[in-house]
C-alpha cells in the first residue's frame, strides 16, 4: 500500500459519521465520574441516577465504569504553592527533607540471622 492510498483511506475514515453511543450511560459520563471522584459506591450512583429518572442496574454501572475508568486528575494542579505555607510548615518540611543520614536507623545488628 502506497502512502497516497493510505492517506486516501484515512481521509475517508475521517469523513465518516461517528456511531451513536452504545450505552445509555455515555451521556452521563461526567456525572458518574464526578460521583466516583467523590468516592461514591456503585449502589449510590445507581440510586442517584434513579432519583433523576435514569433507571439502570448496579451491574450496568459497574461494567460501564470498568470500560470507562475515571480520568486521572492533573497532578500539577494539586501541587501546593510554597508561598502559601506558614513559616512553621516551611521549617518542618526543611528539617524533614534535609535530615542527616547519620541516624542509627537500620544499622544495629540483629540477634537473629535473617538475610
Amino acid at each position: 500500500m502506497s502512502v497516497n492510498e493510505r492517506d486516501q483511506i484515512l481521509d475517508e475514515v475521517k469523513r465518516m459519521e461517528p456511531d451513536p453511543p452504545r450505552s445509555k450511560l455515555d451521556d452521563y459520563a461526567e456525572i458518574i465520574w464526578e460521583l466516583r471522584r467523590k468516592r461514591k459506591r456503585i449502589y449510590a450512583i445507581t440510586e442517584f441516577l434513579a432519583g433523576h429518572g435514569i433507571r439502570v442496574g448496579k451491574s450496568t454501572v459497574a461494567r460501564w465504569l470498568k470500560a470507562h475508568p475515571v480520568p486521572k486528575a492533573n497532578a500539577a494542579g494539586r501541587q501546593i504553592d510554597p508561598a502559601s505555607l506558614t513559616p512553621e510548615a516551611r521549617e518542618r518540611s526543611k528539617s524533614f527533607f534535609n535530615q542527616s543520614t547519620d541516624s542509627t536507623h537500620e544499622t544495629t545488628t540483629r540477634p537473629y540471622n535473617i538475610g
